[in-house]
């Protein structure tokens, strides 16, 4: 029996402040069954400047490199008050 594929949160932004690059991210993404779009990070009305997205590993180190490092993708981490 195969072993359960084990997700993660991922945070995503433009690697230059570039909108464009993430909202065509966004776009390539929506139909993608191994990658699910969790929230938006923005101005209200405007672009978002980060989108967290939940995947497996190997297919966020997929995504890392089809990007060509236009985007930072990086493992969520839960906030912690220090």
């Amino acid at each position: 029996m195969p072993s359960p594929v084990t997700t993660a949160r991922y945070i995503v932004r433009a690697a230059a402040d570039d909108s464009s690059v993430l909202a065509g991210f966004v776009d390539s993404i929506r139909d993608d069954p191994a990658v699910r779009l969790v929230d938006t990070i923005g101005p209200r009305g405007g672009p978002p400047h980060t989108v967290v997205v939940e995947t497996d590993p190997e297919t966020a180190d997929a995504l890392r490199k089809r990007t060509l490092n236009q985007l930072m993708i990086e493992p969520d981490s839960p906030l912690s008050l220090s």
